[in-house]
């Protein structure tokens, strides 16, 4: 398998992982007292808005990761045209794509996480 060929399987699994590291919280106790429902619930709506801001954050960076790629794939066969130009413009645009998509799950992540915040907390 090429380098290029592995660099989507690996995206793909540390953005699973930093899903399930941001999902992943303490389970509260069966009889929970109120200190610990309030505690819990301001924890969860943390833990949201922590959520909401990295997976933001990943989706503006992977967005441009992908434009950055696109950019020197035109600047590459601007300077050397050609057959095997041609062939590896393809592979760093189907990079760019696919850099495209995984930032458009980290948006689809923090919407997501966006959702289970209370209504009224500040965005």
């Amino acid at each position: 398998m090429t380098t290029t060929g592995v660099f989507p399987i690996t995206l793909c699994a540390i953005l699973g992982i930093f899903d399930t590291c941001t999902t992943t919280g303490l389970a509260l106790s069966c009889e929970p007292s109120a200190a610990e429902v309030v505690t819990g619930t301001t924890s969860q709506q943390l833990r949201a808005a922590d959520r909401m801001f990295y997976w933001r954050e990943e989706a503006r960076e992977l967005h441009g990761m992908a434009k950055h790629r696109e950019r020197e794939a035109d600047l590459v066969l601007k300077k050397n045209p050609g057959t095997t130009t041609n062939e590896f413009v393809e592979q760093m645009r189907s990079l760019a794509h696919q850099l495209h998509a995984a930032a458009k799950f980290a948006d689809a992540k923090a919407r997501e996480a966006e959702q289970e915040m209370p209504y009224g907390t500040i965005h």
